[in-house]
């Protein structure tokens, strides 16, 4: 990421530039960031809060710029590092009224989707994906099946989890959009009877909801979902979160992974289940094995009948933790990045000696000490 003065004078005090290498980063940056009207900047050149910047996204593969104007919501100086756990830099929110530059984004989303899909045709013909949309709302119904059905996909729709999986059975789909809140059978249970079948088990399975606690979501990931796209949501993210998820289905299975359905593996995102909700489940269900978290840097927590034995970090430097106790609390101020646990034999030292239970409460400490001398 560069910066620069503006060329002439202008109500802007600066300029920032961020460029998105691939469609991937794109993604996930627009399903975080982007499409909530903003994003974080990760810079030492800090602006006064309020100050007026103009915002130069540099699309991938050629895609061209989008430039947007913007303000600075917050700043995250290099002394805060410490306390939360993220690195320095700003937030900035949007000034656009009209949503023009998420509206461009999405467009591009979606076309470049499109392009790559005609350019594997110089192959054999990539035949179009085969969607279910499974909720008792006739409108969401409509809202999540337009965008594939625009590109050419196979849409099929049900009402309620019997019909669903019904559908499924006659017709595998490439990918389930489910509502959790429904009559007959909800998508909880929908998620477990897909997951209990061999020949489903490794389907991508993506909720559609208002539900947002982080139980709820927890108890989604046990089952084996994929992922979670809040209700109200914009179509092109449905379609680009769905793309997403039949890429890394695709890419597990290529590399020999275990099946979604396996009950050993937990994963998720951290912005939708916190490190401290994991830790306390694989304490109270005394799980063995390996907690990858992937977000500044990479970490593989050790844990053994439920409690943490230690903490390995690959770029230690991105870090400002010096022991396993300090690394533990660094990784539960996280508020991005990903986990999954991988159940298995765990041996070695244990260089903690305390429950997660203590942990958690010595973290919640340390923080309320540094939020008062703050």
């Amino acid at each position: 990421m560069s910066s620069d003065r503006p060329s002439r004078p202008t109500r802007v005090e600066a300029a920032f530039r961020v460029r998105y290498k691939t469609l991937d980063d794109l993604v996930v940056g627009y399903s975080k960031n982007l499409s909530k009207g903003g994003l974080f900047l990760r810079t030492d050149r800090f602006m006064p809060m309020d100050t007026r910047v103009r915002l130069h996204i540099e699309l991938p593969d050629g895609g061209g710029e989008i430039t947007v104007e913007c303000r600075v919501v917050y700043v995250r100086e290099e002394t805060d590092w410490g306390s939360v756990g993220q690195p320095p830099g700003m937030g900035i929110q949007f000034l656009d009224p009209n949503d023009e530059a998420r509206g461009r984004i999405e467009k591009f989303i979606a076309e470049f989707g499109m392009r790559g899909a005609r350019a594997a045709e110089a192959g054999p013909r990539k035949r179009s994906i085969r969607v279910l949309v499974v909720d008792d709302d006739t409108a969401y119904c409509k809202l999540a099946a337009e965008p594939f059905r625009d590109r050419g996909d196979t849409v099929a729709v049900a009402h309620d989890g019997i019909e669903a999986l019904a559908q499924c059975i006659r017709a595998r789909p490439d990918v389930v959009l489910c509502d959790v809140q429904m009559p007959k059978m909800d998508g909880w249970q929908l998620l477990r009877m897909i997951r209990a079948r061999p020949a489903l088990a490794d389907v991508p399975f993506v909720f559609l909801t208002t539900l947002t606690s982080e139980e709820d979501r927890l108890l989604g990931y046990r089952l084996g979902v994929d992922d979670y796209i809040e209700k109200p949501y914009r179509p092109l993210e449905v379609a680009a979160r769905a793309d997403r998820a039949i890429s890394r289905a695709a890419r597990r299975r290529e590399a020999g992974a275990a099946a979604a359905s396996d009950k050993s593996t937990l994963r998720g995102d951290v912005e939708q289940v916190s490190l401290a909700s994991v830790l306390s489940f694989l304490d109270l269900e005394k799980k063995t094995g390996v907690l990858e978290v992937d977000g500044l840097y990479q970490a593989r927590l050790f844990v053994r009948d439920g409690s943490v034995l230690r903490v390995e970090r690959e770029v230690l430097e991105h870090g400002s933790a010096t022991s396993d106790r300090e690394a533990v609390f660094e990784l539960l101020d996280w508020r991005r990045g990903t986990f999954e646990f991988q159940a298995g034999t765990v041996g070695g030292e244990d260089r903690l000696r305390s429950n997660v239970t203590s942990l958690l409460l010595e973290h919640a400490r340390v923080r309320d000490e540094a939020a008062r001398d703050g």
